[in-house]
């Protein structure tokens, strides 16, 4: 129990600080007299460390061990506190949030595989716990605006809380990760059916969900709905999406794997495909309830299957890919939103068609 609670801490934490960054952007313009486009720079460069970092951390997590990869993710993560709580220049936040990126990278990798040992891996409640994060982290930094509080000491906080989780490193007992490297080269993960659809699947899901996200409150203004009423949808699509994730644990024992994922899969594509046509927030929620499973029970079967010397590197490679995807899905919608907003979603339908074509066609 106490490292399920190490683990949902540091993944809690984790979302606070990936989704701090957004409601902060203003206060960032604000500070650097920097245009929306400029400042557009500090969330790049924010995934741009996670990208970068989580590709690296895969290669070497088996030859450093848990502990000793927590405890460089923490690293990242305090210095980059300490200069967002001390510093307002550009290039200190660049820095901050790129080393925060890069910390986030390491920190998932860890407690992605630390979990995939337990005997029952609740990924479900792990997923919901960064649901959590992502819901309450803007309530956060609203009630320090409200009450005129900078938001360097937000970030104070964050870090105290970094360094509560290192102490708690520092005496926690992990599993043995370490491999004979001869072994992991001839096994080739990367070669398994199971591994490369694996992290296709949730390079397309990622892509598809982050994409969608983004540019939902331009779709419902879009269809004539005001900003507050675009924000309240956004609010309880993360609700329901939270919700179906601390869910999935249970759902697994009642139903098996591939009629699970096969049909939240295509119901996320039909709702979002409706909710184009038809113009009704509800079909939006029923999205997020129908999709927030997804990429957990999908993580979830190849962390269980794979040998345990090869779920290190899964799961670096994995939100390795989830950025770089989720930065081509937004990128690419955003070119279409010059023709028509409405049609920009057709990427993350398609991708989401993908992603239940490979599901349909894996085999173990």
């Amino acid at each position: 129990m106490n490292k399920l609670l190490f683990i949902v801490l540091n993944i809690f934490l984790g979302a606070l600080l990936a989704n701090s960054i957004a409601p902060l952007m203003p206060i960032f313009q604000e500070k650097l007299n920097a245009t929306v486009a400029f400042s557009s720079f500090i969330p790049v460069v924010n995934t741009a460390g996670t990208t970068i970092f989580s590709f690296i951390i895969s290669f070497f997590i088996n030859k450093l061990g848990l502990k000793r990869t927590y405890f460089i993710g923490y690293t990242f993560l305090l210095f980059s506190l300490l200069i967002l709580s001390f510093f307002e220049s550009l290039n200190f936040i660049l820095i901050g949030v790129f080393l925060m990126g890069a910390g986030l990278s390491i920190v998932f990798t860890s407690s992605t595989t630390f979990l995939s040992h337990f005997e029952d891996p609740k990924f479900g409640v792990f997923h919901g716990f960064f649901g959590l994060g992502g819901i309450l982290s803007p309530m956060f930094v609203s009630f320090f605006f409200k009450s005129s509080i900078s938001y360097k000491y937000l970030y104070l906080v964050y870090l105290s809380f970094g360094v509560f989780l290192l102490v708690w490193n520092i005496n926690m007992k992990f599993p043995d990760i370490k491999i004979n490297e001869n072994s992991f080269s001839k096994s080739k993960p990367y070669l398994k059916p199971l591994f490369y659809i694996t992290v296709l699947s949730l390079f397309f899901y990622s892509a598809s969900e982050i994409s969608t996200i983004t540019w939902a409150p331009n779709l419902f203004l879009e269809f004539g709905f005001t900003k507050q009423q675009a924000a309240l949808f956004l609010s309880i699509f993360w609700g329901v999406f939270t919700f179906s994730r601390f869910l999935m644990d249970f759902q697994l024992k009642l139903v098996n794997y591939r009629f699970y994922v096969l049909t939240i899969t295509s119901l996320s594509f039909i709702f979002l495909s409706l909710l184009i046509v038809l113009k009704m927030p509800f079909l939006f929620y029923l999205f997020g309830l129908s999709m927030g499973a997804i990429f957990p029970l999908i993580q979830r079967n190849a962390n269980i299957k794979l040998d345990k010397s090869e779920v290190g590197f899964l799961n670096g490679i994995t939100y390795s890919a989830t950025g770089i995807g989720s930065l081509l899905f937004i990128s690419i919608m955003g070119y279409i939103s010059k023709f028509s907003i409405r049609a920009m979603f057709v990427v993350p339908i398609i991708g989401l068609a993908v992603v239940f074509l490979l599901q349909k066609n894996l085999r173990d």
